[in-house]
């Protein structure tokens, strides 16, 4: 007689903030007795569990060890630029004909 053990590796148990949803199935299928299953079984889940510990170990270290930004001084005022007329006031009356001042004469009432 053949007997079969399974087991569930909550993984948010180890790391809730990489792995808050997943679950891992460990399983012996081919053992003489229930105990060697269970001992079999027991082996796997340590090592994997072994396994994850050092994969969040990992990322805790990569998320602590960020380098720090550098002091970004800002942009130097640029010299060059080029006053624009405030043109938000449309009836404004210029001496130049070709800038258009407003509405056609024959439009005012």
């Amino acid at each position: 007689m053949k007997f079969k053990v399974q087991r569930k590796l909550n993984l948010a148990n180890i790391d809730k903030e990489l792995w808050p949803y997943e679950t891992e199935d460990i399983g012996i299928e081919d053992a003489d007795s229930f105990e060697e299953a269970q001992q079999l079984v027991d082996k796997l889940v340590a090592e994997r569990i072994g396994y994850y510990k050092a994969k969040s170990e990992e990322h805790a270290r990569n998320k602590n060890s960020v380098l720090p930004k550098p002091d970004i001084a800002p942009p130097a005022p640029n010299t060059n630029q080029v006053d624009v007329p405030n043109v938000s006031n449309p009836t404004t009356k210029t001496n130049d004909p070709a800038v258009n001042t407003g509405m056609p004469a024959e439009f005012n009432v």
